[in-house]
């Protein structure tokens, strides 16, 4: 039944919610944080997502080294965060980025970009995408792991200035 027009539990319960119906509606939310982390760079992907499942252990963390297949990665594991890096071979993070630009509207999804090319040209490239933040790659860990911990939190990170990335 559905198809691919497929209706998550949480969404409908957004819907009664917003709406004021007031329909029974048991729905225990048994889903867990997700983190995408696209990046070319494996060494740094997989020592970023061992920090994470260390200092946030409840959150789950999936990588991919390619633009291509984290685009899949979006629509099959619907990721509370993606975690994406700009310069990439076939598909870069600019490209992923307006790829996305639909999608953000509809899907609660948080875009950090972690990239080693943070020049004053990048920057303002960035500010005219979907980004929510960006920082650079040469950041201390324990910064990153703050940035992301907020985000998984829902919170604004407030240490996080996105013109002072």
């Amino acid at each position: 039944y559905g198809g691919h027009y497929r209706i998550w539990p949480a969404n409908i319960k957004k819907f009664l919610d917003s709406t004021g119906m007031d329909i029974p509606f048991e729905y225990v939310d048994d889903r867990t944080t997700h983190i995408l982390i696209i990046d070319d760079d494996i060494d740094f992907s997989n020592m970023l997502k061992s920090a994470i499942i260390t200092e946030l252990p409840e959150v789950e963390v999936t990588t991919t080294d390619d633009g291509y297949e984290g685009l899949m990665l979006i629509g099959e594991l619907k990721p509370n965060l993606v975690i994406l890096d700009i310069k990439m071979p076939k598909l870069d993070g600019f490209q992923v980025l307006e790829m996305l630009r639909g999608r953000k509207a509809e899907q609660e999804l948080k875009v950090l970009v972690v990239t080693g090319y943070l020049d004053p040209e990048t920057r303002q490239q960035l500010s005219k995408t979907i980004a929510d933040h960006w920082i650079d790659k040469l950041s201390d860990i324990t910064t990153m792991i703050k940035t992301i911990a907020a985000y998984v939190r829902s919170e604004k990170p407030m240490f996080l200035d996105k013109d002072n990335a």
